[in-house]
């Protein structure tokens, strides 16, 4: 009797995990599929020979963007957006980096908990959206120009 219940529940376990696989892999599809056709319009538009990031931003719009290095081994950042294909094409000392972005948002905010950074538009000019969690635990959103590192706006206590 003990042995039949035990396979029963092995059963019904592997059919719970092998569905719970099936479905993180069908929910990561449309960020695998943005990502890569992102990579192609980079290395297409930009040269772009080795991808090392990839962010996905939405607010108003939406964007895809992809950082790495150039064919001169120079480091990209291209920004796709994902109505019309617009493309933004940042070289090496145009932009801020990501951990760039974060430190600057520390100094500025303080005692914080980082949990990432996005880049994308607003209007014609790039930025960095940084998320973080406040003490109180809310979360918040620390915007910066991404050419300059100037505060733009601070959403708190979300």
């Amino acid at each position: 009797m003990k042995k039949g219940i035990l396979i029963t529940v092995a059963i019904v376990m592997s059919v719970v995990l092998v569905f719970a696989i099936t479905l993180l892999m069908i929910s990561q599809d449309p960020i695998k599929k943005a990502e890569k056709e992102t990579i192609a319009i980079a290395k297409e538009s930009a040269g772009l020979v080795k991808a090392t990031d990839f962010y996905w931003y939405n607010r108003e719009k939406t964007y895809f963007s992809v950082a790495g290095l150039n064919e001169s081994d120079e480091e990209i950042m291209v920004i796709v957006a994902k109505d019309g294909g617009g493309k933004t094409i940042l070289n090496q000392d145009e932009f801020i980096t990501e951990q760039q972005a974060k430190e600057l948002t520390r100094e500025e905010k303080g005692s914080i908990d980082i949990l990432e950074a996005r880049i994308g538009l607003e209007g014609d000019i790039p930025i960095w959206e940084v998320s973080y969690k406040q003490e109180n635990g809310r979360l918040g959103y620390y915007v910066l120009t991404a050419k300059s590192g100037k505060w733009v706006s601070d959403i708190e206590n979300i």
